[in-house]
């Protein structure tokens, strides 16, 4: 059984890299998610639309350049909760002390994200672009600084604009610190898991890793939100 999953989700990822838009869009940002609260699948669909709508109005308000999305749901690792509490009498000091009755229960979802922005007007940014980064870039009079401008830094520009707006505009299930939103360019030379592929091929296996069965694939993917035409 264990050797039928791993064909399955070796065909399953496979699948996704042949089949979907991906191949024509490569992903140039894997975007790992974290929530506030434990919240159900069915909340993180309706967090993936708003992320959507936030990453469109920003960087193709007029609906006129390719923009591709996947999103993929992840159940993190287990942990332990405490379930009840009493106390109980240490019979060596002849006290009471309090005991946590605890049990192990399923790891809260986070969300993996892969994006495709080929076309970003970097030299000639749009009305959004521009309102976006005279709040982020505040502190250099409103416009990104000079060595994110050079296009060698292009991707890493986009990366900071693309944290920056999804924890502006989604501070209502997406919390302040560093670890709930997470942008990692994807290169070809990187990879993202033990499989030994690279590049956008390696973050898709990665963010395909728990798709045990062709049964998870709706599971974990979210058709709803995502636009890579997977049949």
């Amino acid at each position: 059984m264990f050797t039928q999953s791993k064909i399955d989700l070796s065909q399953i990822s496979n699948h996704l890299i042949e089949q979907s838009d991906f191949k024509e869009y490569p992903p140039e940002y894997f975007i790992t998610i974290s929530y506030r609260d434990p919240y159900s699948r069915d909340d993180l669909v309706k967090f993936h639309k708003r992320i959507s709508n936030v990453i469109h109005d920003t960087f193709d308000p007029y609906n006129m350049n390719p923009i591709c999305e996947g999103y993929f749901i992840e159940e993190g690792k287990k942990k332990l909760k405490v379930v009840d509490q009493h106390y109980i009498k240490n019979s060596i000091l002849d006290n009471y002390e309090l005991d946590n009755e605890v049990e192990l229960v399923k790891g809260n979802l986070h969300t993996h994200l892969l994006l495709s922005l080929p076309s970003v007007p970097i030299e000639i940014p749009n009305k959004q672009l521009r309102k976006v980064w005279s709040k982020c870039y505040f502190e250099f009079g409103g416009r990104p600084p000079m060595h994110l401008l050079a296009e060698e830094n292009h991707k890493h520009l986009i990366a900071e604009t693309i944290e920056w707006v999804i924890r502006d505009r989604c501070p209502y299930f997406i919390g302040n610190s560093d670890e709930y939103v997470d942008v990692q360019l994807i290169n070809q030379g990187r990879e993202f898991s033990d499989k030994g592929v690279k590049g956008w091929q390696g973050a898709l296996h990665y963010a395909t890793k728990q798709m045990y069965c062709k049964d998870q694939f709706l599971e974990v993917f979210d058709e709803q939100n995502s636009n890579i035409c997977v049949a």
